[in-house]
């Protein structure tokens, strides 16, 4: 890497930061002025006081292993009761890094007192650092660079910080990303200073862990667990400090112990200073599926009816709180079945409403008894399923509650607050999806949510107030790596990838990774993967209805993308090779051969059907070879790479579902004897919903979202129901043959806003009267099912012409959140 592509390197991720800085950036190069970190044989002592919380600490380990990994040289870190200290243990002339939070750690009041650092720009506020070098702090001590922090968790970003500036990646564990060697890392300039995160609490929850992370767990880090445990959730909680998180949600299937069940998780959960939490059926941070089950409790699915036996609940849920006092942490209040069913006991929406308000009026009481006033303890009630049916018929929530809002599983938003929730004291929330288990079918193999939709989704969260907890589920981390650190680098400065910039997304992420000599290859790569899993994500294609056309297109374009990835492979340094693997290499070469096996196999009992045997034979041998290479992939992840310390982490075939089996194929015998031509099919024009004639002033294009990778659409949100005269609208000019011809307005599947929108297109043809479609759906029914998988929920008309020509199409947006992907317009040729 060049110095000047490496310095508009730490400039992006400067700006990522949102930091104002006086000038103070990493080199590489000693010079005048700088202060050294470290070289090849010396490194600077990293220096804490003993009085601060003890996450300080373990951040602090953190960048001295990463200092070592970068230089060699390891910083020695030191602990002293005051600041007067400091001379005596250092070396003559050193000048030491010192680290601590305001108000906990001595050494850095003593030095806000002496007005050395800017202790104003971050005193009383939420997880905020600075980062200044001061000129003489003590006698004998010429410079230190100091590290501040609001909070500890502040003071640990800080220190982490200087890890990302060095090149080391949030990654450098759990996906291997090595960091490139420097003989010297310093630092030059005066301060930094960050400013707030956008989001108060930031982090991921663990789920259907059952196939990977659970496995692995108990294979490795915690053998003598026989199960996830404290090794692990070390690495996790690690891992979210990396990405400037703060919040866990633990693993919670059956297979999993629970989190507080092993007792010895529980000082880890204290060394990184991680808010713990629980999902929407998991109340006041039970466990159900493991807790409420076994030993003392012996509870069975039927008495988890609060109406029936609400003693027992009672007492279950009093002793967690009890146990978890003293512990920070966001208590899940309401409630639902053992899992995620629906909540016992109550019949009707009325009677969940009269049910609902009294189990969350116990739950307060509790917290007012075991930890304080219930409006000063982090509470969260999630509206989800037949909770949201009982909300939205009038359940009054206490406003200082967090209301967590839910996407569809599938990474579209059902439901975001209206004004009135947006006030409320205890703000709001969003539970988002990159890996799922459920309907209408999985997708817990890989990850393919794209930075663009990411940032669509959660930015028109933001914009509507979600802004105090964002949770996202991971599944079992892996390999949903680059997309987590993309809704965390948003959950962390929103105005650094807005909807109009997200596609840029996977350079920026892919030059912190792998350089910026391999950037533009990655991120070219990258896009085109999340394009084609836009139109059928790799674990869904089997379910939707493409044409040939489409499939062989789908199939081309893979086999291109993997033709990049293997020349890009000779270019990968040697210790990036194992990282480059399961970032890249995998998920594109897995996605492509499920496209492969799932496509050509049925083909090639059509060919074989209509008489073509060569081509039948063929595709049937083109299935089956995919196939393996999926299982030998999987075999490279789990037992070659990294020494094999993946072993177990990775299945190719979750829940063994059917879609991920070899389906059945062509055999010579099942040839006909007489040749048929194919069925025939559709002919379809694709219009990009970028190749507008016209279009109004609000209307941008949206960069890598949809299923044509150019979407349109009204940003920032214009929050007004239009009529078809005032709308914004776009123009079009298609082609339409003759005969009857479908023209289909393909849009994101995206819901209402809120309930106070409907999610309405008006559609004219030349001088026709415009025509109202409402795309409007609800997750799990209808029209939901098939969108979702396809990637586009479409508003069609039908156009009748005599004679081959062009036809203006106008495209009005009446209601907030519409996006435009492209235009269909399909003919079917007469037989």
């Amino acid at each position: 890497m060049t110095s000047k592509n490496l310095f508009a390197t730490l400039l992006a991720v400067l700006a990522c930061l949102n930091a104002s800085a006086d000038d103070l950036r990493m080199t590489f190069a000693p010079a005048k002025g700088t202060f050294s970190i470290a070289s090849t044989t010396a490194a600077a002592t990293v220096v804490l006081a003993t009085d601060d919380a003890e996450v300080v600490g373990t951040a602090a380990q953190c960048l001295a292993s990463d200092v070592a990994a970068v230089t060699g040289s390891a910083p020695n870190i030191v602990s002293l009761d005051g600041l007067q200290q400091l001379p005596a243990r250092l070396n003559s002339g050193s000048e030491p890094i010192i680290a601590g939070t305001l108000g906990q750690s001595s050494l850095i009041d003593a030095l806000a007192e002496a007005a050395l650092i800017d202790a104003d720009a971050v005193r009383g506020r939420w997880e905020v650092f600075g980062i200044q070098l001061v000129e003489a702090p003590l006698p004998g001590v010429p410079r230190a660079m100091v590290v501040y922090g609001s909070t500890p968790r502040g003071t640990a970003y800080g220190l982490l910080h200087l890890s990302r500036l060095m090149g080391v990646s949030p990654y450098i564990w759990w996906a291997d990303v090595a960091p490139q060697h420097r003989d010297f890392v310093g630092m030059l300039g005066r301060k930094l200073l960050s400013r707030e995160p956008s989001v108060r609490y930031r982090g991921i929850f663990i789920n259907d862990e059952d196939w990977g992370l659970t496995p692995w767990a108990a294979k490795n880090l915690d053998k003598a667990y026989n199960n996830i445990g404290p090794g692990t959730y070390a690495r996790v909680m690690e891992l979210l400090l990396r990405l400037r998180a703060n919040t866990l949600w633990p693993a919670m299937h059956p297979c999993s112990q629970a989190f507080w069940a092993n007792k010895d998780n529980l000082p880890v959960a204290r060394r990184y200073d991680i808010v713990l939490g629980s999902s929407h059926c998991e109340q006041m941070l039970r466990d159900n599926e493991w807790e409420w089950r076994r030993e003392p409790w012996n509870g069975v699915n039927e008495d988890w009816n609060y109406p029936q036996n609400s003693a027992k609940i009672q007492r279950y849920w009093e002793e967690r709180v009890v146990e978890s006092a003293g512990f920070e942490a966001m208590y899940t209040v309401g409630m639902r079945g053992v899992h995620d069913w629906g909540i016992s006991g109550y019949p009707t929406t009325e009677d969940k409403v009269r049910g609902l308000t009294d189990i969350i009026a116990f739950q307060r009481s509790l917290l007012r008894k075991h930890i304080g006033e219930p409006s000063q303890v982090p509470q969260l009630f999630i509206p989800y399923k037949e909770v949201l049916d009982a909300y939205n018929a009038g359940l009054q929530v206490p406003e200082d509650i967090t209301l967590c809002w839910v996407d569809d599983n599938h990474g579209y938003i059902r439901q975001l607050p209206t004004p009135e929730e947006q006030a409320r004291s205890g703000g709001n929330g969003i539970y988002y999806h990159l890996s799922y288990w459920g309907r209408p079918h999985d997708y817990l193999w890989l990850c393919s949510h794209s930075p663009s939709l990411i940032s669509y989704e959660l930015s028109r969260a933001y914009d509507q107030g979600v802004r105090t907890l964002w949770i996202v589920n991971v599944g079992d981390i892996k390999p949903a790596e680059a997309e987590l650190e993309c809704c965390m680098d948003l959950a962390w400065d929103i105005e650094s990838w807005t909807p109009g910039r997200a596609w840029g997304y996977s350079r920026h992420w892919a030059a912190e990774t792998f350089g910026e000599e391999l950037a533009d290859d990655i991120a070219a790569i990258k896009r085109e993967y999340y394009r084609l899993a836009s139109g059928g994500k790799p674990e869904h294609v089997f379910a939707v209805a493409y044409t040939r056309v489409e499939q062989e297109h789908r199939m081309a374009d893979y086999a291109a993308l993997t033709a990049k990835v293997e020349a890009l492979k000779g270019r990968i340094p040697a210790a990036l090779a194992d990282a480059f693997f399961q970032l890249i290499e995998y998920p594109v070469k897995g996605a492509a051969a499920m496209n492969v096996k799932t496509f050509r196999a049925p083909q090639s009992l059509t060919l074989a059907a209509c008489g073509r045997c060569d081509e039948a034979l063929q595709a049937a041998a083109e299935a089956r070879d995919a196939y393996q290479q999926i299982t030998s992939l999987t075999a490279t992840y789990n037992k070659e790479i990294a020494g094999g310390k993946w072993n177990g982490i990775m299945s190719a075939q979750p829940r063994r579902l059917k879609q991920f089996q070899l389906p059945p194929l062509a055999a010579a015998d099942s040839v006909a004897a007489q040749i048929r031509p194919l069925p025939a099919e559709p002919i379809d024009t694709l219009v990009p919903a970028t190749a507008f004639s016209a279009a109004s002033p609000t209307v941008v294009r949206l960069e890598g979202l949809g299923i044509s990778d150019h979407s349109v659409g009204v940003w920032p949100l214009d929050m007004t129901a239009h009529t078809a005269t005032d709308a914004p609208s776009l123009e079009y000019l298609l082609p339409v043959a003759a005969g009857e011809n479908l023209i289909s307005v393909r849009c994101l599947p995206t819901f209402p806003i809120n309930t106070g929108y409907d999610l309405r297109l008006a559609l004219s043809i030349d001088d026709a009267g415009p025509q109202t479609v409402s795309l409007k759906h609800s997750a799990d029914k209808g029209t939901w099912n098939r969108a979702v998988l396809q990637g586009y929920n479409d508003a069609t008309l039908t156009h009748t012409a005599t004679a081959p020509g062009t036809v203006r199409l106008r495209v009005a947006l009446l209601d907030p959140g519409l996006v435009v992907s492209d235009i269909r317009v399909r003919h079917s040729p007469r037989p």
